[in-house]
């Protein structure tokens, strides 16, 4: 800072916009006493914690959700008959060995023409 209190990235006379319409300047100092007089750091402070708070609510939610899923397993459990049995599909027929090796020949000769 300079000893005039003007930042020197920051014009130090006031512009239009810097001046109220009753004719009064606006204080647009920075200074961590602005922040201090606004409370500024108590409100940085209240927001951290409510995150903090929010985020280990949804943790221990999501490290509980498996114990949870459980006692609705239990509770209600899903019905035997939603998905089909392995008896129910059809059996599949055994391949030869001979019909194995005509299939590769075949394929093995459409790619050499």
């Amino acid at each position: 800072k300079r000893l005039d209190g003007c930042i020197p990235s920051l014009p130090c006379r006031p512009t239009a916009s810097d001046v109220k319409r009753d004719g009064t300047e606006l204080n647009f100092t920075f200074d961590i006493q602005n922040i201090i007089d606004g409370q500024g750091i108590s409100i940085a402070i209240t927001g951290m914690v409510i995150v903090f708070f929010a985020l280990s609510v949804i943790s221990l939610f999501i490290a509980a959700l498996p114990h949870i899923l459980a006692l609705f397993a239990r509770r209600w459990p899903e019905s035997e008959g939603h998905h089909p049995s392995r008896a129910a599909a059809p059996a599949q027929q055994a391949v030869s060995d001979e019909v194995v090796a005509a299939i590769a020949m075949a394929l093995h000769q459409r790619r050499q023409a």
